[in-house]
């Protein structure tokens, strides 16, 4: 098996990367509506991505790094974590109510907004790469070797949860409009699939063997997931069975799900603002978008050419990038 870029990536922790980000972005800050927010010249690779408002959120990386916005990225303030792990994953439930996880097992919590983080015991020592909470009490870690984590009482306490696989999870994601749908995705293929809210996972049966590296559902039975070679993936029900919107040949990237070992065209994450219209980031800055469900993607300009790893939006004019060098990129009026 060869892990892609992002699997590679997540291996080399704490490694930092030089400050490119910053001349590219800064010659001129627009590029399609993205404009490159300051990051008080921290130049590590950021994944975590947590918004509670257009305009107060947080974004994690390595080395422990969590920085926190109240002015729609304006500045951001520097936390302590306690931690030198890397930070790979961050979710908010209320301005004040927190989690993030990051390798061997860490996992932290906050209930001030990131003034003070409190470890909480996982029980576990493998690397966590992605985290949920469907509301303060109950949330979903995944990571190494098919770890998947569940708590009922806020982190107090992490049970695991029997998935059947020794693969890794890279990515949870749940409906909020009805959290008994749910779904996890992650190497060679991998996807997950919970009805009754995490209790059980069925693993569902994907011809594509490409790493994945995120899920988005818009409803129970119409979702994607992206991941090595540019794969795009869509299912209609409900992630029993996937098509390819974006294969080999077809759309903006060409090399689809075949290329070289350097893995080009890796998509590291998705998210829609409604049914139709979707983003995807990946390596050398790329950005798409969608606004027919998938059916066409179209590469629009991030303004850098280096690797973005995850994108968030509260609402449709309000979105977030970051990746590596330090990079986090802003859409919005403000």
């Amino acid at each position: 098996m060869v892990l892609g870029t992002f699997a590679a990536f997540l291996l080399s922790v704490g490694v930092f990367v030089s400050p490119v980000s910053k001349a590219i972005a800064s010659d001129d800050p627009k590029f399609g509506g993205w404009v490159f927010r300051d990051s008080l010249d921290i130049s590590i690779p950021f994944n975590g991505l947590s918004f509670v408002s257009p305009s107060e959120g947080w974004v994690t990386g390595a080395s422990g790094s969590i920085l926190h916005t109240s002015d729609s990225g304006k500045t951001w303030t520097a936390q302590v974590s306690g931690t030198t792990h890397w930070l790979q994953s961050a979710a908010f439930v209320s301005p004040t109510k927190g989690w993030i996880v990051g390798n061997q097992g860490t996992i932290l919590t906050t209930d001030d907004g990131g003034k003070t983080w409190v470890p909480q015991n996982s029980g576990v020592r493998f690397d966590l790469y992605t985290v949920t909470f469907l509301n303060p009490t109950e949330g979903f870690a995944g990571g190494f070797a098919g770890t998947l984590l569940h708590t009922t009482d806020g982190g107090a306490t992490w049970k695991k949860v029997s998935t059947d696989t020794a693969q890794w999870i890279m990515s949870i994601f749940f409906l909020k409009s009805n959290p008994s749908n749910g779904w996890a995705v992650g190497q060679d293929g991998l996807v997950l699939v919970t009805t009754d809210g995490g209790a059980t996972w069925s693993k569902k049966r994907n011809p594509v063997g490409k790493d994945l590296y995120g899920v988005y559902f818009s409803d129970a039975t119409h979702g994607w997931a992206v991941g090595t070679h540019g794969i795009i993936e869509f299912s209609s029900n409900g992630g029993i069975s996937w098509s390819i919107q974006n294969g080999m040949g077809v759309g903006p990237l060409g090399r689809g799900i075949e290329g070289d070992e350097r893995e080009l065209n890796d998509l590291h994450a998705i998210t829609f603002v409604d049914d139709k219209t979707g983003y995807a980031v990946g390596v050398m800055g790329i950005l798409l978008k969608t606004t027919d469900g998938g059916n066409h993607w179209s590469l629009i300009p991030s303004g850098t050419g280096l690797d973005l790893y995850n994108i968030s939006f509260q609402g449709p004019g309000s979105g977030w990038i970051v990746g590596v060098g330090g990079m986090i990129l802003h859409l919005g009026n403000s």
